[in-house]
């Protein structure tokens, strides 16, 4: 829409509509902190009514240079990982989750596929998403639990492939659900498998495909640390995290 196209103000009717532009040549900039250059920025023009002093409409000049809003929330989402080092899933009485913050599937699933978070659920059987080197930590600290037999004929099958649908892998090993969902549960819960991408069901959801550690482990840069595992990984988590549920998280 431009001048041409605005023909009556909305609020009291006037035909008489004026343009105008932010005091200083005031611009929109594509980042929060105007990193940027000039380039990286467009003029707002403002259309108003000259009689009554509304404003109708704002718009930038330049609108095909600024970010799609799924990109800018989940490079927010990846730095909140990076400072906080985990979310639950679902909501929580006193922990972060990802509804709580208003994210959703899709973000999660674009981290997910990037490598830059990880799924387990680790945490009292609860889904819980961690940043990679809170995982790193985790995986040093916490009590693995060995493999019982259905165990392993899950994740040996899986790990035949990059990722697989969970539904796939019950299929080919034509166990019965039941057990099949119990081994599949305790390779979730002790750090042998993860979510390594996401399937699209409908606008707002996904399922997810899975991948072993082994799989995982070769799409991300390993952890160099010397010191105290698990003092470090409260150092992260203590943010936003009790020690209780910390507890829980390591055991």
């Amino acid at each position: 829409m431009n001048k041409s196209e605005i023909n009556k103000c909305p609020y009291c009717g006037s035909s008489n509509i004026g343009i105008g532009y932010h005091l200083g040549n005031g611009q929109l900039f594509v980042d929060p902190y105007a990193y940027h250059s000039k380039s990286q920025s467009s003029e707002i023009e403002t259309y108003l009514c000259k009689d009554c002093g509304c404003i109708i409409m704002q718009k930038v000049k330049r609108p095909e240079i600024f970010d799609n809003i799924n990109n800018v929330r989940n490079l927010e989402l990846f730095d909140y990982f990076e400072e906080n080092g985990f979310l639950l899933m679902n909501e929580h009485p006193t922990l972060p989750s990802i509804e709580s913050l208003g994210y959703n599937m899709q973000n999660l699933v674009y981290l997910i596929e990037n490598h830059q978070i990880f799924y387990t659920k680790a945490f009292g059987k609860r889904p819980i998403y961690l940043s990679i080197k809170c995982y790193q930590l985790l995986k040093q600290i916490k009590n693995i639990k060995p493999l019982s037999e259905d165990n392993k004929l899950v994740y040996n099958e899986l790990s035949k492939f990059e990722y697989a649908d969970k539904s796939d892998i019950r299929k080919r090993l034509e166990m019965d659900t039941k057990t099949f969902n119990k081994a599949f549960e305790f390779l979730l819960e002790n750090l042998y498998i993860t979510a390594c991408a996401g399937k699209k069901l409908n606008a707002n959801w996904y399922s997810y495909l899975y991948c072993t550690i082994d799989t995982f482990n070769k799409n991300i840069n390993g952890l160099h640390f010397n010191g105290d595992c698990k003092a470090a990984l409260w150092n992260i988590v203590k943010k936003t995290m009790d020690k209780e549920s910390f507890e829980i998280l390591c055991k």
